[in-house]
């Protein structure tokens, strides 16, 4: 090339031709590196250096994309940077515009979780007919969060103002960490094991997806699956979306959202009560009212009037039946009692005792107690017991006595 035909450029105008260049070129790039030189001045643009070991390549992100950003952005944050190649004219320096930034290594952590979220959907866990139905008045309810934090906070005071009367079991897990997958397991299981909880809040504040993560571990959705008592998913804000919201019984936005789903309201409980106590009060008296005129009109009925002739001539028929009744026991007690007063004169001639008084004596051997009704039986028995109606005496029977005929006999 001849310099006597040389083009000779201006400084704008050759900047401008090489960025024409570069953005034509580079139109979109994704590119690797460490963050440094961090600045982020009034304007809210990002302004940062990505290096690796051997070079280094300056980078802007203006603010409205800067505002979009999920994570942290700081120095040593090893990112991804997706956008287009330009030249800062002023400078005369290439620059990257990123339009999107990542955390280096999301990419391949968003593959696996769709893995797992098809895996687990192939298998049923999201299956809405498996989801449970929250009990309307639920008696214990265990919290499975961090004990720190606004979530926390904002579901215990929620349900204290909502529905004090709830007993609350708080059960503290870290919620981010490489340890917070195992113990977020355990307090499930162990909440499965107690038995007597009707409810379950799980939940966590907003965050990045490496937050979360906790919230996308397989063991965990497993462990909702299983869990004894219906579990309310309340993990982030409402754009935060994981693999526990897929798996929970109910998903809420927030975890003040989940306090309010969990419990009612009580001032609505105290009106709903209120209110079925006077619609219950209105139909009593209602139906008393109909049953007060029913049997007013039966009163008055024909039929009711011949029913009550007829119990009336039969309550007649009794009242003349008892008196028949009554008056033929009586006979019959008479004639019972005139038997009994002369088998009473009967026995009273029968009586020994009465026999004494005329003149007779029992005589009884004295020696065997046995009455003597021959003479000669008292003679052999020699003493004698001489009964009579006043009393008894002794006597020695001697020998046969001479018999006299009577006085009458001897006359003769």
């Amino acid at each position: 090339m001849s310099f006597a035909e040389e083009r000779i450029f201006a400084v704008g105008e050759i900047n401008a031709l090489v960025r024409e260049m570069l953005e034509g070129e580079f139109p979109a790039v994704a590119i690797a590196g460490e963050v440094s030189n961090l600045r982020v001045p009034s304007s809210g643009h990002v302004y940062f250096k990505l290096k690796d070991a051997t070079a280094q390549i300056a980078a802007v992100c203006f603010r409205a994309d800067a505002r979009r950003l999920d994570f942290e952005l700081e120095d040593g944050a090893q990112v991804i940077a997706r956008g287009n190649l330009t030249l800062y004219d002023a400078q005369g320096s290439y620059q990257l515009v990123a339009r999107m930034l990542e955390p280096a290594g999301r990419g391949d952590l968003e593959r696996a979780l769709r893995l797992l979220v098809a895996r687990l959907r192939e298998e049923g866990l999201f299956d809405p007919a498996r989801k449970r139905p929250l009990p309307r008045f639920p008696k214990r309810l265990a919290v499975v969060t961090s004990s720190t934090g606004a979530a926390v906070r904002d579901i215990l005071s929620t349900i204290a103002r909502r529905f004090p009367c709830v007993e609350v079991l708080m059960v503290p897990v870290q919620v981010q960490g490489e340890a917070a997958p195992a113990q977020i397991v355990r307090a499930l299981d162990a909440i499965t094991a107690l038995g007597n909880v009707d409810v379950v809040i799980l939940g966590r504040g907003g965050g990045s997806i490496e937050d979360l993560s906790a919230f996308n571990d397989e063991g965990v959705a497993r462990a909702i699956h299983r869990c004894g008592a219906p579990v309310i998913s309340a993990v982030g804000h409402e754009t935060d979306v994981t693999v526990a919201d897929f798996v929970a019984d109910v998903r809420a936005a927030t975890p003040t959202m989940a306090a309010e789903i969990a419990v009612p309201e009580r001032a609505e409980v105290l009106a709903r009560i209120a209110g079925l106590e006077r619609t219950a009060g209105a139909r009593l008296a209602m139906r008393v009212d109909v049953a007060r005129r029913r049997v007013g009109a039966f009163t008055k009925s024909y039929a009711l009037g011949q029913v009550r002739g007829q119990i009336e001539h039969a309550m007649q028929r009794l009242d003349h039946a008892s008196h028949r009744a009554a008056r033929a026991a009586g006979d019959a007690v008479a004639n019972r009692k005139a038997r009994v007063d002369g088998l009473e004169g009967r026995l009273s001639g029968l009586n020994p005792r009465d026999v004494l008084r005329r003149g007779y004596a029992v005589c009884i051997d004295a020696a065997q107690g046995r009455a003597l009704t021959r003479a000669t039986d008292a003679i052999r028995a020699g003493n004698v017991h001489l009964l009579f109606h006043d009393g008894a005496a002794r006597a020695n029977v001697l020998g046969a006595a001479e018999t006299h005929a009577p006085a009458k006999e001897a006359s003769k």
